[in-house]
């Protein structure tokens, strides 16, 4: 039996049934949890919202990211990594063989993973949320599924099985990046819906804050609205033109410009502002 199946049949025990919660956002805000989606139909789950960083190990079948302008599909044996934040679409396919879809979702206590961060060498940044499942990944995820579904360890042993599953994850570069600011929050919010029009009032009510708190407290970290905006639909519309092979236009309308003109000249200034700086 090839190496991959052995580890996916490993992990399918912790997957044998579904025990998804009734909403992703009804996990614990205070201890990491562990759960287990199981279907025989294709199904699409609209408008997730991840408020911790949270991980999915397909185990069988495949499963598709949806979001503004892009659709991602990973194959069983692939980890994901979801960012704190990550808001989209979901689409979970069953194995057209066996006829099921299987999958492990934990999430991660902020602490946790700023913790894990702070134990590592910088990494450098990566907009994958994709990891290969290898032996050694899938044995902490194993160790620390089983010290979850068992509900008799100790949390400190809890957490320190989670630790492994983390700091394995940033040895290979796939633990995202602390989006602690409000700033990154924004980021997220708008990359969620980047052809949304969005107002400061409709952010703030995202976000829970008010209008004039979140444009000061944005001022304290030295950017706005409009700035942030700009960088995050000219990234988008970049990233679909090199990764996912758009026209200009296509990749311009997906990312919420209103015309290929107007992202041509904004990528064309921040180029230019680049080789400014690098002089």
């Amino acid at each position: 039996m090839l190496e991959a199946q052995i580890i996916l049949q490993r992990l399918r025990k912790l997957a044998a049934k579904d025990n998804r919660p009734s909403a992703l956002s009804a996990a614990s805000a205070r201890a990491s949890a562990l759960f287990t989606f199981v279907t025989r139909e294709r199904e699409r789950i609209a408008g997730c919202a991840f408020p911790r960083t949270s991980m999915v190990v397909i185990v069988e079948g495949s499963k598709e990211l949806v979001t503004p302008g892009r659709q991602m599909r990973y194959a069983a044996g692939t980890v994901l990594v979801l960012p704190k934040g990550w808001r989209g679409d979901v689409v979970n396919d069953p194995d057209p063989k066996s006829g099921v879809y299987r999958a492990i979702f934990i999430d991660f206590q902020d602490e946790l993973v700023n913790r894990a961060r702070r134990s590592l060498p910088p990494q450098p940044n990566s907009a994958r949320f994709d990891a290969a499942l290898d032996p050694v990944l899938a044995t902490t995820i194993h160790h620390a599924g089983e010290g979850i579904v068992a509900g008799t360890l100790p949390a400190v042993l809890v957490e320190h099985r989670l630790m492994e599953v983390l700091m394995v994850l940033g040895l290979r570069g796939a633990l995202p990046e602390d989006t602690a600011t409000l700033s990154d929050a924004v980021r997220a919010l708008i990359r969620w819906q980047p052809n949304k029009s969005w107002t400061a009032d409709q952010i703030a009510a995202e976000l829970g804050t008010s209008n004039a708190t979140l444009r000061r407290r944005l001022a304290s970290e030295s950017t706005s609205l409009r700035a942030i905006s700009a960088e995050v639909r000219v990234e988008l519309a970049s990233a679909l033109l090199s990764q996912d092979g758009l026209s200009l236009r296509d990749a311009a309308l997906a990312a919420g410009y209103r015309s290929p003109r107007r992202f041509a000249e904004r990528r064309r200034a921040e180029l230019k502002g680049r080789q400014l700086a690098d002089v």
